[in-house]
């Protein structure tokens, strides 16, 4: 009888990987004064567009990469709010919570930035390669998505 074998990537491979972009990311934007939650929440904005409030609230706080309780994901909001970089994302703001002129403008510097640390760390690795990371990654997460979602215990 043979053994199973162990899986080719694991949620540790992938956990250890954020982890490391995280901390390069961090370091990136450490001379912008700027915090990686901050850059986060603008990118969310910024790329995802306008939304509900509550939804952004909602989603910033389901984020476990990013470990932001809820009245931690308000706080966050309010100082984009209070710098003039977001607008409409109070819980109690009828929106949409959107990012101003000045929070788009400030993600591209952000960005630019963090693009020599980008650059970086995919050079080298085939463009297909990248792809297919892509790919898988999003699969990954579509798919715990659903099953974290199903009632009862998950099985195979």
């Amino acid at each position: 009888m043979s053994q199973p074998q162990p899986p080719i990537l694991t949620g540790q491979d992938i956990a250890e990987a954020q982890g490391a972009v995280t901390r390069l990311l961090e370091r990136a934007l450490e001379p912008t004064g700027v915090s990686r939650h901050e850059y986060v929440a603008l990118r969310v904005l910024v790329v995802r567009g306008p939304r509900a409030p509550r939804e952004l609230h909602a989603f910033l706080a389901s984020q476990p990469q990013l470990g932001l309780s809820a009245e931690a994901v308000a706080e966050l909001l309010a100082g984009l709010e209070a710098g003039g970089y977001a607008a409409g994302t109070a819980q109690d703001s009828p929106g949409p919570a959107r990012a101003t002129p000045e929070g788009t403008a400030l993600l591209a510097r952000l960005n630019e930035a963090a693009a020599p640390a980008i650059r970086a760390l995919y050079a080298g690795l085939d463009p297909e390669d990248l792809a297919v990371a892509h790919r898988v990654l999003v699969g990954v997460t579509e798919r715990a998505d659903e099953l974290a979602t199903q009632a009862g215990p998950v099985s195979g």
